[in-house]
C-alpha cells in the first residue's frame, strides 16, 4: 500500500519531472553502489578462486579448460573494482560540474534545473536510503555476531558444546527406548 502511494505521485503533472529525477540518480549510483560491493563482497569474502572453482564447476567439461582462472581472478580482485570506483567517481565529478547543471529559480545549479529540494529529497534520498541501509545491515550483523555459514557464531558453538554435554549425560543414565531395562527382565 505504501508504494502504491508513492507511486502516484508520478500520475500527476509533474510526475514526468519527478521520474527524470529519480531515473537519473537512483540507477546511475545505487547500481554502481550494488556492482561495487559485489566485486568485493564475492571476490574478497567469499573467494575470488573458490567462485572460479563454482563457475567451472557449473560449465559443460569440454569448456572447463578454457576458463582463465588467473585473469578472472585478478579482474574479480582488482580490475573490477578499480573500474567500478573510477566510473562512480566520475559520475559524481560530473554531477557536480558537469553539463547536466542547470541553475533553478534560486540560482542553485541542480541537476536539470529543478527545484533544489526535489533534487535532495527525491534524487539523493533515493540513493542515501538504499546505501544507508545496507551499512546499518551490515553493521546489526556485525554487532549480532552474524556470521557466514563457514564461521559459525560464537553462541552457536557455545550451544553446541553444552547441547553435546547434556545429551551426553543423559546417554550414560538411560536405556535406548526399544531395549528392556535391566529390572523388566
Amino acid at each position: 500500500f505504501g508504494l502504491f502511494l508513492i507511486g502516484i505521485v508520478y500520475t500527476t503533472r509533474v510526475g514526468s519531472n519527478l521520474l527524470d529525477i529519480a531515473d537519473h540518480f537512483c540507477p546511475t549510483y545505487c547500481l554502481l553502489f550494488v556492482a561495487l560491493v559485489e566485486y568485493v563482497l564475492i571476490a574478497w569474502k567469499y573467494g575470488a578462486e573458490k567462485m572460479i572453482q563454482d563457475i567451472q564447476n557449473c560449465a559443460p567439461p569440454q569448456w572447463q579448460q578454457y576458463i582463465p582462472v588467473k585473469a578472472a581472478t585478478i579482474q574479480m580482485k582488482y580490475v573490477g573494482p578499480v573500474g567500478i570506483s573510477f566510473i562512480l567517481l566520475m559520475a559524481l565529478i560530473d554531477e557536480f560540474s558537469g553539463d547536466s547543471l542547470i541553475a533553478n529559480e534560486s540560482g542553485w545549479k541542480t541537476y536539470g534545473g529543478y527545484p533544489t529540494g526535489v533534487t535532495i529529497c527525491l534524487g539523493w534520498g533515493s540513493v542515501a536510503i538504499p546505501v544507508g541501509y545496507f551499512f546499518f545491515s551490515v553493521i546489526r550483523a556485525h554487532m549480532t555476531g552474524v556470521t557466514t555459514p563457514e564461521q559459525p557464531a560464537v553462541e552457536d558453538v557455545k550451544k553446541a558444546n553444552t547441547s553435546q554435554t547434556v545429551s551426553t549425560k543423559a546417554d550414560e543414565n538411560t536405556t535406548p527406548p526399544n531395549e528392556p531395562s535391566g529390572s523388566d527382565q
